[in-house]
């Protein structure tokens, strides 16, 4: 919260607390700012220029889970493997935002930060690195975006089925067949009701998180301290996501969208912790099934067993793994 303060206060470049990776911000607008990390190393040790990776957080998750210390530095990792890495930070949602929807990230504010990076790094082609919500936003921009644009995907814990659950008769599949139960009786849709209403604070999701995911679910660390979902969004995942799953029939979260996940070619690497209790199995088969993709690769891992709640973000093994795949990818022709 500090170092929040200080940046809104200061800009530029941040003051980052004891142990954290120095960043630059870049852009920033609406709340929403970029985060710049340069490749560690002196210049001349530096290895050969690598596409700029973006990493794209859900939007409710504390980001400062991607620049832990004590040896958990995802961003002093990638930074190491030479990678100009960019962050995006959703900022901190307030009541004034609750009319953003899901569209309003994957569809404008998320092109906007993209090609400010462009900007930048003088690289049109960009790889994009989502975690959970994150990853259902970059793979939505990978859709209505043109196809040059994005080198990769690697997507990690991204529900794309939900009505698949892991155990049977979890809260979240009863809720997600009481939502539907209503719009069939009632032709009743969460975008009906005012967005104000649908306001999510941080206290309020621990509450429900523990509702929808069952006790399974390992409590959050400081550095997952949960920020606000505005109402819209809310809203798009009650309707689109729980009610009418229109990931898994590769259709985009937003009313009217013109592209489907079909316009999606780029490669992707999919992975998940085994113990997630809500991204099943299915969730790799289905995104294989639904891009128009013919490269996804699927993987399952085991999580940090100090960051249990973090799941596939903060496995060690898919950190070498999503890097070499990614310069593996700069290397082809």
């Amino acid at each position: 919260m500090k170092n929040d303060l200080a940046r809104r206060l200061f800009g530029g470049r941040a003051l980052p607390s004891p142990g954290a990776a120095e960043f630059e911000v870049i852009h920033r607008r609406a709340g929403v700012s970029v985060r710049y990390y340069a490749p560690a190393g002196a210049p001349d040790s530096r290895p050969q220029p690598r596409t700029p990776l973006v990493l794209v957080p859900p939007l409710a998750a504390d980001i400062q889970i991607y620049d832990r210390r004590n040896q958990h530095s995802l961003v002093a990792y990638l930074s190491a493997r030479g990678f100009d890495l960019y962050l995006i930070d959703w900022g901190w949602p307030t009541r004034a935002d609750d009319r953003r929807h899901l569209s309003d990230y994957f569809a404008a504010l998320l092109p906007e930060m993209l090609n400010r990076v462009r900007f930048h790094s003088g690289r049109r082609r960009l790889s994009l690195h989502g975690w959970r919500l994150g990853g259902l936003l970059a793979l939505c921009y990978a859709a209505v975006s043109p196809a040059d644009d994005v080198a990769g995907l690697v997507l990690l814990d991204t529900c794309i089925d939900y009505a698949v659950e892991p155990a049977p008769d979890r809260p979240r599949d009863r809720l997600r067949r009481q939502a539907g139960r209503w719009r069939r009786l009632a032709g009743l849709r969460a975008s009906q009701l005012p967005v104000s209403a649908l306001h999510m604070p941080s206290w309020l999701q621990s509450i429900a998180r523990h509702a929808v995911l069952g006790s399974t679910q390992p409590p959050d660390d400081d550095a997952l301290r949960s920020r606000a979902y505005p109402g819209g969004v809310v809203a798009d995942v009650i309707d689109h996501l729980w009610t009418d799953n229109a990931l898994a029939a590769g259709r985009l979260p937003a009313a009217n969208a013109g592209a489907r996940l079909a316009d999606v070619k780029v490669p992707i690497l999919f992975i998940a912790d085994a113990d997630h209790p809500a991204c099943s199995p299915v969730c790799g088969d289905r995104l294989a099934a639904v891009v128009g993709s013919q490269r996804v690769e699927r993987e399952w891992t085991h999580g940090d067993p100090q960051h249990p709640a973090c799941g596939a973000l903060m496995a060690r093994r898919s950190w070498s793994r999503l890097a070499d795949w990614l310069i593996a990818l700069d290397a082809e022709p």
